[in-house]
C-alpha cells in the first residue's frame, strides 16, 4: 500500500498531487491485478516497486500485457509513472490497465508532470481495450496523430493534457472502431503561434466504422489550427447512444466547432469560439443549449423558440 504521510514528510503538500495519492492509495486497496512501477531512477528489473522500477513505460505495459488472461478473466492493473518526460511511441497500449501519471498535470515544468514525447511517431496507438488514462501529458511533433486508436473499446480518458509540438500535428485523439470511450476532463492545449492540431477529436467513417455508446464531456478543446475542427464524426461513422456534452472549444479563425454529420449524436449544453467558420454542424432535433461565440457574437444553436 502507498504511505501517503511517507509522501507529505518528503515534502508534498495537500492539493493535486495529494489528490492523486489519496487515489492510488484506495486503488491499491481493491485492485485484484498487478502494479507495476515506472521511474527512470529505478534499477529497471521487474517494475515491482520504486526500487525495482522499469525506466520504460513500454517495458510495463509489456509485463502487464503479459498477464492478461484472454479467457475472459481479464486482469485489471495499475502502471503508475514517476513524473519525467519520456521519449517512447507507444504502438501498443496496456490492455485492462490503469495508465496513471503521478506528478502536478497543470504546470508548465516537464519535471513536475509525466509527459510522453517522442522525438518522432504518435504518443500512443493501436488497439485500446479496457484502457484507463489519468494525469498524463502527451506532445508530439510532425504530421501524425497525438492518440490514434483503430479499434478504442471501454476506454476512460480523464485529466489528461495534450498539446501539439508543432503545427504540423494531424489529430489529439482518434478513432475508427469505439465502444464504451469516455473522454472527460481532458486540455486540448494551445500555445503555438502558427497553430496547433488540424482536429481536436477525430471518429473516422468507413465500412464498418462506429462510434457506440461515447461520453465527450467537460473538455477543453483549444491547440487547433486555424481552420481547424473541435470535434468530428465522418458522415459513415455510426453514431449510436453517444453523447457530446458540457465542451469548450477555441478556434482562432474560421474552423468548425462540432461537426457531427451523422446526425446521432446528443449534442448539448457546448461552447465554441471561432472567428468565422461554423460553430455547429449537427442534427438540430437531438441538440440544445449550445453556444456559439463568432467573434462577439453570440448565438444558441438551435435557436430557441420564444415564449
Amino acid at each position: 500500500m502507498i504511505e501517503i504521510k511517507k509522501h507529505i514528510a518528503q515534502g508534498f503538500g495537500r492539493g493535486e498531487l495529494y489528490d492523486v495519492l489519496v487515489q492510488l492509495q484506495n486503488m491499491a486497496l481493491v485492485t485484484e491485478g498487478k502494479v507495476f512501477y515506472v521511474a527512470k531512477k529505478g534499477n529497471n528489473t521487474d517494475g515491482s516497486s520504486w526500487e525495482n522500477a522499469f525506466n520504460t513505460i513500454a517495458a510495463a505495459i509489456t509485463a502487464s500485457n503479459a498477464t492478461i488472461d484472454w479467457a475472459g478473466n481479464e486482469e485489471d492493473n495499475y502502471i503508475l509513472i514517476a513524473p519525467g518526460t519520456y521519449d517512447e511511441s507507444l504502438t501498443t497500449p496496456p490492455y485492462y490497465c490503469h495508465l496513471v501519471g503521478l506528478g502536478v498535470r497543470t504546470l508548465a515544468s516537464s519535471g513536475m508532470k509525466v509527459k510522453i514525447f517522442p522525438t518522432t511517431g504518435v504518443c500512443m496507438s493501436g488497439t485500446a481495450l479496457g484502457l484507463h488514462l489519468y494525469n498524463l501529458c502527451f506532445k508530439v511533433n510532425g504530421a501524425v496523430d497525438a492518440l490514434d486508436f483503430g479499434i478504442c473499446n471501454d476506454v476512460l480518458v480523464e485529466n489528461c493534457l495534450i498539446e501539439p509540438g508543432d503545427s504540423d500535428n494531424v489529430n489529439a485523439f482518434s478513432t475508427e472502431n469505439s465502444d464504451g470511450l469516455n473522454f472527460i476532463g481532458n486540455k486540448i492545449k494551445s500555445g503555438l503561434a502558427s497553430g496547433g492540431f488540424d482536429y481536436g477529436l477525430y471518429f473516422a467513417g468507413g465500412s464498418d466504422k462506429y462510434l457506440h455508446n461515447a461520453v465527450i464531456a467537460n473538455n477543453i478543446i483549444a491547440g487547433l489550427a486555424a481552420t481547424g475542427t473541435g470535434i468530428y464524426v465522418a458522415s459513415n461513422c455510426t453514431a449510436t447512444g453517444s453523447i457530446f456534452k458540457g465542451n469548450i472549444i477555441r478556434i482562432s479563425g474560421a474552423g468548425n466547432g462540432i461537426d457531427e454529420n451523422n446526425d446521432n449524436v446528443i449534442v448539448c449544453d457546448n461552447t465554441v469560439f471561432h472567428v468565422g467558420g461554423d460553430a455547429y454542424d449537427i442534427n438540430a432535433a437531438l441538440a440544445s443549449w449550445n453556444v456559439g461565440n463568432d467573434n462577439g457574437t453570440v448565438v444558441i444553436e438551435p435557436d430557441v423558440a420564444q415564449f
